[in-house]
């Protein structure tokens, strides 16, 4: 079997694709940004803050918001592939899946999006009970010992990892999907479900260092009041494109 290409390669290859194309991928990402920063607002501002109701009902409106988001990481998905096989993209193919039958975006999305939601919510209520805590220990409606702080903290923190490993963990498993929806369109979603997991098999430790051997960069991107992070995130996509076509290329898919 063919050796796969490293991480320095595929960022090479990366970096020569987009050469003349970042008017483009920039123009995708704000639009992006934009749509889910605007319903995020009009969501927090309709829900509110404080309450435990408010934070079972943001969770739900995070997940919704995730379903949604999910069009958009698709149809990147569409533009970082056309430019990992040497086509020119189009900002439109950032709509590409809002047209036609979006049943299979919804059906992947539900299942990282409600991991993602479901892991996360145990850590959230706790850090509610832990500021409310704290909140009256400031004004000196609670003693030094009346509180357990530090056991919240720690319940916080040890919830917080958990959430942080399956929702990694899940992302791995899943995330060649939407290529796969774009390289097999007749397929339903289960297959491509099942496709992504098989391709990932062996495979999750190498994206999670090429993920990870981002963080300089991305640290280096919001110091600059993330004016680099417009460079840097297309390099980002369009190196996960070429991982997803070195895979394809070389790992054999079960029928």
């Amino acid at each position: 079997m063919n050796q796969y290409l490293s991480s320095a390669s595929l960022k090479t290859l990366a970096k020569g694709q987009l050469l003349g194309k970042y008017g483009t991928v920039i123009a995708a990402y704000l639009i992006h940004l934009l749509c889910i920063f605007t319903v995020n607002r009009a969501i927090s501002l309709l829900i509110g803050t404080g309450t435990i109701i408010s934070i079972l009902l943001s969770a739900i409106a995070n997940f919704l918001l995730s379903l949604f988001s999910g069009y958009f990481l698709a149809g990147e998905a569409f533009i970082y592939l056309k430019i990992a096989c040497n086509q020119r993209p189009l900002v439109s193919d950032l709509f590409h899946f809002f047209r036609g039958d979006t049943s299979k975006v919804i059906s992947i999305q539900i299942i990282t999006a409600g991991v993602t939601s479901v892991s996360f919510l145990p850590s959230t209520i706790v850090a509610y009970f832990l500021d409310q805590s704290l909140a009256l220990r400031l004004t000196g409606r609670l003693t030094e010992t009346s509180s357990p702080d530090a056991l919240l903290f720690l319940l916080f923190v040890v919830l917080l990892l958990i959430a942080a490993v399956i929702s990694i963990y899940v992302d791995l498993m899943l995330s060649q999907a939407f290529y796969l929806m774009l390289d097999f369109p007749d397929y339903p979603a289960s297959r491509i479900i099942r496709m992504s997991i098989q391709l990932m098999k062996g495979n999750k430790g190498r994206l999670l260092y090429i993920e990870l051997s981002f963080i300089p960069l991305l640290l280096l991107g919001g110091i600059s009041c993330g004016i680099g992070l417009l460079w840097l995130l297309p390099y980002m996509a369009a190196t996960y494109a070429n991982f997803y076509l070195d895979l394809v290329r070389k790992k054999p898919l079960s029928e």
